[in-house]
């Protein structure tokens, strides 16, 4: 994951901007342990299935401001556009409302970030509101459980 999160491009339009290094992917990934034991969610890694390699993660947080269930993915900048951020955050999204006691999950993007609305339009997802969030113009989009 440092390739992922260490990565200024990758990590433009993400709030806190690009990790440090090693340590500080390290503590990110505890953060994602924790959350896990928590609340029973959290952030998982994406493996692309040839050749087995990580290429970005997709999960949930909790969303401060409404207390959603918010979905989140991050990929690697070379498998952008090859349909991987669609097809974790449809699979996230589904075992979400399998598995978690919600009756909606939301996702705020960055207003600026024009692939990650497309995957959230494509998992059903619609928007609902423009609100600031993490000092920038944010856009926040929701799906309920019955779609």
């Amino acid at each position: 994951m440092t390739a992922v999160y260490c990565d200024p491009e990758v990590m433009r339009l993400i709030p806190g901007g690009p990790l440090g290094g090693h340590s500080a992917v390290r503590a990110e990934l505890a953060r994602h342990t924790a959350g896990q034991l928590e609340r029973g969610f959290a952030f998982w890694a994406i493996v692309e299935r040839a050749g087995n390699r990580v290429i970005g993660d997709v999960g949930f947080g909790i969303f401060a401001e409404t207390g959603d269930v918010e979905l989140g993915y991050t990929l690697a900048r070379d498998v952008w556009g090859h349909g991987y951020g669609t097809e974790a955050a449809e699979a996230c999204l589904a075992a979400g409302f399998e598995h978690l006691e919600v009756t909606r999950i939301v996702a705020v993007i960055d207003e600026e970030n024009e692939p990650s609305k497309r995957v959230a339009a494509r998992i059903g997802m619609t928007l609902e509101t423009r609100m600031h969030a993490h000092g920038r113009p944010h856009l926040l989009f929701a799906r309920g459980r019955d779609g």
